[in-house]
Order: C-alpha cells, then structure tokens, then sequence
C-alpha cells in the first residue's frame, strides 16, 4: 500500500544572539585551531564561569522537573542562548528524565549535536565516544529512510478518481534537410474531465506544480511524478511556447527515465519508445548493385538481427544514439555527422573506388572473424539478402574476393646528394613482375596494368609490411608522393645509422656511391698519428686519414682534421664516416703529447711527453728507439747523479752550484732540455759555463757551437 505524503517540519531559525555566540566561537577555533579551548578558557572570566557552573550543579541536582526547566533557560540565558536555538525540542525529555552527571552529559550531548562549541564549565562532562555512536546511528536512519523515500515515493491520498492526466507524444524530425541525423521532438498533452485533452508546453506543467497543493490530488501518481520531475530538471531549458527537442545526453536522460512501459508514446505509430541500454554497430556488408559489386554498412542490433541504414534513424550529438522502429540503441563507435549525411543520400558506394589501403584492412579484419548465429539459429556475418520486412538475413560475405592481391619484395632506393637524402620506397610482384611504389597511403603501379581488371589489384606481403613500419621510424618529409626526403647532416646521418641494424632483412637495398660508401658498402675514414725523432730533445708529429677509393684534397685533409663528429662533409670529397672509436684516441695521444689537435703538417711534441704513452700505443704509433730508451732511464731514475767538473774549469763551485750543474749535465745524457732559475747574483753565469765546457769535451769529435741570448 502506498504511503501517504509527511508533513514537513518547520524549519527554526537561530536567534541574533545564538548568531553572535556561534560566530564567535568559530573565529576562536579558525584562528586558535587545536588551542581554541584554551583560549576561550582564558577568555571566560573566572566570575562568569564559576556562575555557570553553580546553575549546572543545581541543574544536575534538581528533581522538580519545573524548576529544572527554569535552571536551564537560566544557564541558556547567561550564555545568550534560547531553546528555540536547538532546533525543535525532542531533546529536553532526555535532559528532564536523566539525573545527576547524566543530565549534564546530556546537556554537554546538546551542543555538539547542535554543533556548537562547548562552555569550559561543560567539557568535562562531554562523551565524545558516545557522540560518535549517536552520530552514526543518525546517519544509518537517515539512509535507510532515504532508501524508503526511493522505494516507496509518497502519493498524495486520492479521495475520489484522477480528474486529470498527461501523455507525451514523441516523433523524430531531421536536422538537417541533407543530413541523416535526427532530433526527438516531444509533445504534451493535458486531460482534464471538464475541458478534455489539449495541448500544453513544457513551461504550462511546471506551472502546475507551483499552483494549489490540490493540483497533485488531481493527477494519478505516475502522472505527477512526471510532472515534478520536469519542474525540478527542466523548467529553465525551454522558453514558453516552445516544442521541447531532444538530443545527445538529454535525450539519453529522458530515455534513461521514461523510455519504458507506456510512458513515451511514438506519433503515427500505435507503439511506445523503448529504451533497455542496449548497444548496435555498424558492420561492414558487401552487395551486388547494377552488377558491380558495392560497398555499405548495416546496423548490427544485439538480437542478431541487422538493419539496412534506411530503416535506421541516427540521433544528434554525443552519445550516438539510433532509432530501430520503436526501440532505441547506443551506437558503438560512431561515424561522424558528414559520413551519415553521404550515407542518407547514397548509402553503397562502388568497391574500385575504395582506397587500397581500406580494401586490404577490410579484406582481413572481414575474413579474420568468425561467423555468429543469430538468435532464431541462422548464420549471419558480414553481409545479407533483404526480406520483404526489412529484416536483412544473414549470409557470409566472400571478403577474400573483394581485391587481387599480390606479394611482393620490397625495394629501397636511396640517393645521398650533398644536402638531402631521398629515398623510395618500390616493390616487385611476385605474380606479375610489376612494379610498385609505396605513395605513403597506399601501393600504385609505376605503369599501368595491360587490360582491365574486373577487381581492384593492391599489394599484401608481411615483407612490405615490415619494410613501412621500418620507413616510418625515421624523421623524413615527403614533398611529392612516393619521394621521402631527409636533410643531409649529422644528425639525420646518426639517426638513419642507428635504425640501421634493424632494418628489415628481406628487403632489398640500392644506393648511388655516395650513399654505398656511407651504408651499403661501409668504409671508415681513420687518422693514423706519425711520429719521427729529430735528434734532440723533441718529436715531428703530423696526422694522416686513410679512405680506401678515395683520393684527400688539402680541404678535405683540412676539414677531417677538425671534425669531432661521426658524419663529416668534406669540401671535395663528399660525406664520409669517421671512425669515431680510432678519432677519439687520436685525439687523447695528441693531447698526451701536448698538441692541441690533429695536423697533416708536422708538429713539434716534447719528447718528455712522449713518454706518458703506453707500450701498445708507442708501439702503434711506430716510435723511435729514443722514446723508449727515455722511458727506460726515467723508469730506473734514483736521483741526479754527479758529474766531475772539467778539468779547465778553474773555479770553486758552491754545493747548490754544483747540485746546478749536475742537473743540467744530466738533461744532456736524457736529450731533455730544461731550465735553471734561480735568483740574481747566485751564479747561474759559472754554472752555464761549467756545463757548456762540459758539453764540448763530451762531443769532441762533432763539437758545434752554442748560441747564447742574453738580454
């Protein structure tokens, strides 16, 4: 039996002081936080405080339920407070009935409930562990009587019958006199016993429910229902006088709401709109028109049944909703509004004049799947024979046969110029010999096939597959079809090298010279470093590049030995690659050495640097006997040793003179130069000297003479 409509309860308002008081302690507990408490205890005069609590001792003590009602409008009072202040006043026969302690806690469980900040002098007796019990059980009933108000909706007591009643009348219109997309045009209709059914809008029933409370007595409470629900979702999206359209998520509102039983009745038809959420598609469907085979799509309804597109009526905006008869559906993947406007005015297409890449994605997600029954048992998949009725029935479309395809090895021609790399991508068949070149959309012939196909002709190969998906990877752009183009620098160079290795092996690869010197037929550009003693104490060091069919020019020389990356472009020789492992380490022994970079011409290097180099290196670099017996003396070096001085050298020498001496002499057997510094008037003069007479006694045979530079 259905429940009656509850009187609402008046709703209370606070009064100015109850304001003042909530508006006061919430500053405290924004602006304190966890030290609100404290401050309102620091705040509260001791007097006024010690007032309050005489009222609650007499309060809680008091068993004359009179006087303990005048007790707590006292206490109310002396904190600006009324009853009327917490709401209506079903709590007081708690308070009246408990005693002692208990009463105050429930005067402490007053205000929380009421939300309102505790009196020091009540805190001690607030229960916050049973406040969250009572808190809880409130919500519970809440619920649960929210859940009734949704099972069970109130009704308004119908003493006699309904006197008055609604329908709603529905018909598709198009939105578009060349499009095939429709809108849901609703209609009203208002019957009442003495002036019957008329016409109403959506802004007359609103009306309705802001007039007498008697006008919902009137109506049956389905029929009301209704009624409300349109004035509290829709009374401000109409203008008055208007038909209301629906379209997109409000009419999936509306279907959602009323598009079952009898509620949504459908113009013309003695039908009701449906609505179950179901979901249609659209597949793919091949048939024979004018005796060309064609293509087009039919609507896939959840039953197994599908529809030809002329039967179907697609809805305006997101979600893509369809109208079949009197039921509608959610449309899986929808097309966009410009293909289902072509669809309204031509809805099969010729197959030759589909794109070759559609074709062959057709030809194998079409024969991939496999076929389904249909609800009544018959076989339905792809295509179909329509009925009289409409009903399309299922056969199985022969997509294997909807192109002649080829297989093919894929071909890429490369050209390296001196500031672009083209590049094509070609394909041989393996059934004709034809040729093929890939536009970046789709396979065409280079020259046309002799005769007239009956079908239309692409290539399928996983070959060709891999060779795209592998053109893809690099950072090319195509000014005309078939031709990719890539700038020619070092980093399109290093990207087309990386993605290199992983080019797919079953292609065929050409390039011209400059193109095979770089990829096809590698060959690396690599400095080798030249020494040569000189006799004293330093080497000749100069750089030579190797690069086998390739004559240097001194510009070319000149620009390898500059270049720090993988790709270089000489100025008469072309791109080349540099050995960038055998690069590096020429440049770190050239820096060993103390040079700054590579030279064809010969550069001094001290021989003392020459030293710092490893045995493989020394070795590599094919290094003079002198090196290495420099080497060996510094490995068993112990110290300076002394060296007697000339016998015509007729001076005493001071220790640090001679210590001097025995340095420079020293330098002489290691074929090192070196320098002697010390300050003025310590005598560097008598210490040269010593060590130039010397040096002509150890070279008599080929003495020569020594060049002085004094400032």
């Amino acid at each position: 039996m259905p429940r009656t409509a509850r009187k609402s309860t008046p709703v209370t308002r606070p009064s100015a002081a109850a304001t003042k008081y909530d508006a006061h302690h919430k500053v405290l507990n924004t602006t304190y936080g966890s030290f609100a408490d404290l401050r309102r205890e620091l705040a509260d005069s001791r007097e006024k405080v010690a007032e309050r609590e005489g009222v609650l001792k007499l309060l809680g003590s008091c068993k004359d339920p009179q006087r303990a009602y005048l007790l707590f409008d006292d206490y109310l009072e002396k904190l600006n407070l009324r009853r009327n202040d917490f709401g209506a006043t079903e709590w007081w026969p708690r308070i009246q009935t408990a005693e002692g302690k208990a009463r105050l806690e429930e005067v402490a469980m007053l205000f929380l409930r009421a939300n309102r900040s505790l009196p020091t002098e009540l805190l001690p007796f607030a229960n916050f562990d049973r406040f969250q019990e009572v808190e809880q059980s409130e919500k519970e009933t809440q619920f649960v009587q929210e859940l009734e108000n949704w099972l069970l909706p109130a009704t308004h007591t119908h003493l006699d019958a309904p006197k008055a009643a609604i329908r709603i009348l529905c018909e598709v219109q198009r939105a578009g006199e060349s499009i095939n997309q429709w809108r849901l045009a609703v209609r009203f209709l208002l019957f009442r016993s003495r002036s019957g059914e008329k016409e109403r809008f959506l802004s007359d029933l609103c009306d309705l429910r802001t007039r007498a409370a008697h006008e919902a007595e009137l109506f049956p409470a389905d029929d009301w229902a209704v009624i409300d629900w349109l004035h509290g979702n829709w009374s401000d999206k109409t203008k008055d006088g208007e038909v209301l359209l629906l379209d997109g998520a409000d009419l999936l509102t509306w279907l959602a709401m009323w598009a079952h039983g009898q509620r949504l009745e459908l113009t013309g038809k003695a039908t009701n709109l449906q609505f179950h959420g179901q979901l249609a598609e659209l597949k793919p469907h091949l048939e024979t028109v004018d005796g060309d085979l064609s293509f087009t799509h039919l609507l896939a309804l959840p039953d197994g049944q599908v529809r030809p597109l002329a039967e179907c009526y697609f809805m305006v905006g997101s979600p893509q909703l369809v109208l079949v008869e009197n039921e509608f559906y959610i449309l899986r993947n929808a097309p966009p509004a410009s293909l289902l406007g072509a669809w309204a005015q031509r809805p099969v297409l010729p197959v030759k004049k589909l794109s070759h890449r559609l074709l062959n994605e057709l030809r194998k997600s079409q024969t991939t799947k496999p076929r389904t029954k249909s609800t009544n048992g018959d076989a339905h998949a792809n295509g179909g024979h329509v009925h009289a009725n409409g009903i399309v029935a299922a056969t199985e479309a022969d997509w294997s046969q909807l192109c002649i395809t080829h297989t093919a090895q894929p071909q890429f021609v490369f050209e390296l110029a001196d500031e672009v790399v083209r590049l094509r991508l070609l394909a041989r068949s393996d059934r004709d010999g034809s040729e093929w070149q890939w536009s970046g959309h789709e396979w065409a012939r280079t020259k046309p096939a002799s005769g007239n196909a009956d079908r239309p002709e692409l290539i399928d190969d996983p070959r060709v597959h891999a060779a795209i998906q592998w053109l893809q990877q690099l950072d090319w752009f195509t000014p005309d079809p078939g031709l990719w183009v890539g700038d020619a620098n070092e980093a399109f160079l290093s990207q087309l090298a990386n993605a290199w290795p992983d080019r797919p092996r079953e292609a065929e690869f050409l390039g011209n010279p400059g193109f095979q010197r770089l990829f096809l037929n590698r060959k690396l550009v690599k400095p080798k470093l030249v020494l040569k003693g000189s006799g004293i104490d330093w080497l000749s060091v100069s750089a030579e590049w190797e690069v086998e069919g390739m004559k240097l020019s001194v510009a070319d020389v000149q620009r390898l030995a500059a270049a720090t990356t993988r790709f270089v472009k000489l100025p008469d020789g072309g791109w080349v690659e540099i050995d960038t492992d055998a690069n590096r380490k020429a440049h770190e022994t050239a820096a060993t050495l103390g040079l700054e970079g590579l030279s064809a011409d010969a550069q001094k290097a001290s021989l003392i640097h020459a030293t710092h180099l490893d045995e493989q290196t020394l070795a590599d670099l094919g290094a003079e006997k002198a090196v290495a017996a420099l080497k060996e003396k510094l490995r068993n070096f112990k110290g300076v040793p002394d060296t007697k001085l000339p016998d015509n050298i007729r001076a005493d020498l001071r220790p640090y003179q001679k210590d001097g001496f025995d340095f420079l002499a020293n330098l002489s057997r290691l074929h090192l130069g070196g320098i002697l510094a010390d300050d003025m008037g310590l005598g560097k003069t008598l210490q040269t000297l010593s060590w130039l007479t010397w040096y002509h006694d150890q070279h008599k045979k080929d003495r020569k003479p020594s060049l002085v530079l004094c400032p």
